[in-house]
């Protein structure tokens, strides 16, 4: 047997200092010692970098450095102050509240989430405008203007720092940073306002007015109306509109304007509320006779709708309109008030046609306060699957007796009632929908008009009025929930 020998372990440090302090004839026994030890596996040999030489990254960013400084060299600001202003917080406060309602919650362009304030040095006023482009709300009040000018900005940032501000002036000036390259032939404009009261000062950025969406002007003949009835008209059908966006048409308001009398029509397809109102000297000035041919009607936005009812004093006398049927745009004016929309497009439905073939010819008269209260307890007991309420009619004990009946639980009240000692009748009705019907009837008392249980029921003001000098026909159809095997 052959034995082989064992092997030796080489210290690389010692022999470095062999070889180092070796004669020639060491040289063969270096190479004999490294040929022993085993290859290890040797990458590619990167090249020596220097202490000054850049990588790729920081080379990259040198370059972009050199070109921003080369732009801020050539750099050449431009600052024109264009407003300046002296106003009261508290009309401030107050425009800004009321243009603010046109503002959409989710704008779908920076521009639509901000106001325009147009400062006029002739007329010494601030024009406030606001649009998410369906309406458009402008207001304008007095104030010291110094400097004319004009910018947009936040609204709801400017709103927020004007509320609490403390009472007294308010001091506005706005500036636009013109930025020139001397290598680009655009200019970039930065516009900014700044407010300043006795306790503070504040700088919102904004945007150029040459970018706000253009005001159309509505080219119309305006229609004074007296606007205690053309609230009350709103206010009585405001509840029956529709909010369901896939019955767009039945969203708003359908008013139909003829020779000394308006008409109010909202419905959602279960409810209809139909206002009638006499408006003798309507106009300051006499009209043309119109005849039944010649009736102005448009559809009104819901959402316009409770604007000006939210939005228009008591004391403001009458409410200019303008209708323009070419381009179906619709105005309303008062004080120093502009809003501008859309009419709604498409048919309303025809109500009084689908209504004329029901007779009605049981007659119920109840007090309003009773029967509201009465709805309003049974009202904590629906539920989002049965909202029905039951109206039991007894002619014999002059009552009429409200139920409800859930799985958790079931509540009565009785009210006093007045009809026909022969009268019994059994109906459901959605308690949600009777409630609003009642409350938006402006009288002491209420005339229920019936036939049978599958029949619409009409409830009519009836006993006093707050305004008995109005003539108004108000009529309120409510229909009734199914009953299987009844």
């Amino acid at each position: 047997m052959t034995q082989t020998a064992p092997k030796q372990r080489v210290n690389p440090a010692k022999q470095t200092k062999q070889t180092s302090a070796a004669t020639p004839k060491t040289d063969k026994t270096e190479y004999e010692v490294s040929a022993n030890i085993p290859e290890m596996p040797v990458g590619k040999k990167k090249k020596p970098t220097s202490l000054n030489a850049d990588t790729p990254t920081e080379s990259s960013n040198k370059r972009a450095k050199k070109r921003s400084a080369k732009l801020e060299l050539n750099f050449q600001p431009l600052i024109e102050s264009e407003m300046e202003v002296i106003c009261s917080q508290t009309k401030f406060h107050d425009a800004l509240s009321l243009v603010s309602c046109a503002t959409p919650a989710k704008p779908t362009h920076p521009i639509l989430a901000n106001a325009l304030i147009v400062a006029d040095i002739e007329t010494q006023q601030i024009y406030l405008t606001a649009t998410d482009l369906a309406l458009t709300i402008q207001t304008s009040f007095e104030a010291q203007v110094l400097l004319k000018g004009e910018i947009t900005v936040p609204v709801e940032i400017l709103f927020e720092i004007v509320k609490h501000c403390p009472n007294g002036n308010i001091y506005l000036n706005s500036q636009t940073q013109i930025a020139q390259f001397a290598n680009d032939d655009k200019q970039t404009k930065i516009s900014s306002l700044s407010l300043s009261d006795a306790d503070g000062k504040y700088e919102i950025r904004g945007i150029s007015a040459e970018e706000f969406p253009p005001t159309n002007t509505i080219d119309a003949t305006p229609i004074p109306l007296p606007t205690t009835i053309f609230k009350d008209g709103l206010k009585g059908v405001l509840y029956a509109v529709s909010t369901d966006e896939n019955k767009y048409i039945l969203t708003g308001v359908h008013i139909q304007l003829a020779q000394e009398k308006l008409k109010f029509i909202g419905t959602d397809g279960h409810r209809v509320a139909i206002t009638e109102l006499s408006t003798q000297g309507i106009g300051r000035k006499p009209r043309k006779q119109v005849t039944s041919e010649e009736i102005m009607q448009f559809t009104l936005p819901g959402r316009v709708v409770r604007e000006i009812a939210r939005n228009l004093n008591d004391d403001v006398e009458f409410i200019n309109l303008l209708y323009d049927s070419q381009s179906n745009r619709l105005g309303f004016a008062w004080q120093d008030v502009i809003l501008s929309c859309q009419v709604v497009e498409g048919i309303y439905p025809d109500c009084e046609q689908l209504l004329a073939k029901f007779i009605f010819e049981r007659e119920v008269i109840l007090e309003k306060a009773p029967l509201v209260k009465a709805l309003e307890r049974l009202a904590v007991l629906t539920d989002k699957k049965e909202k029905g309420i039951y109206l039991q009619f007894d002619g014999n004990l002059q009552q009429l007796r409200l139920s409800i009946e859930r799985e958790f639980g079931k509540g009565d009240q009785v009210i006093i009632a007045h009809l026909p000692a022969e009268m019994s009748l059994n109906i459901q009705f959605n308690l949600k929908y009777l409630i609003e019907a009642a409350k938006a009837i402006p009288s002491s008392g209420i005339k229920m008009h019936l036939q049978q249980s599958d029949h619409p029921a009409m409830l009519v003001p009836y006993g006093d009025r707050p305004n008995p000098e109005l003539e108004m026909s108000m009529r309120h159809f409510l229909l009734p929930l199914y009953i299987p095997n009844s």
